[in-house]
């Protein structure tokens, strides 16, 4: 029973380290990434100063909102590029299937293997046990 605790709480450790070890690290950007994420934000800011200097309103709300359109638009497309295409299940699904079925077949034939012989010990010691009765009863007969 000890053993069953200290192979469980290894068991529970190992699993732990590796939930550790298979936790993504935060994605840092390298400076390629940063310098070019400093650029779009410098092209933003750029963006809005310019879109602030124009004087009219109703010009100002049609920019402002071809821009949100232009971006839904982007949005979309990578929406639709990204849409997953369906098909049957893999064949490692199927072989696990079969082996699962295997598994049962052979789990089921072993049971009833065991059970059989269980009865037969069962039989054999009852068996003996009569047999040892009646040999006795013989010699107290005898004697």
């Amino acid at each position: 029973m000890k053993s069953n605790f200290v192979l469980f709480g290894l068991l529970a450790i190992a699993a732990v380290t590796f939930a550790e070890e298979a936790t993504p690290k935060k994605n840092e950007l390298s400076e390629t990434g940063t310098a070019i994420l400093e650029k779009l934000r410098e092209l933003r800011k750029n963006q809005e100063s310019l879109i602030a200097k124009i004087e009219d309103d109703n010009d100002r709300e049609l920019i402002i909102n071809l821009f949100k359109t232009e971006l839904a638009a982007d949005a979309d497309e990578t929406e639709k590029d990204t849409a997953r295409v369906k098909r049957g299940a893999p064949r490692w699904l199927a072989n696990r299937r079969a082996n699962r079925r295997r598994f049962a077949r052979r789990l089921r034939r072993n049971q009833r293997r065991a059970a059989q012989k269980r009865r037969a010990h069962a039989r054999r010691h009852q068996r003996n046990l009569r047999r040892a009765a009646r040999k006795i009863r013989r010699i107290q007969r005898r004697g």
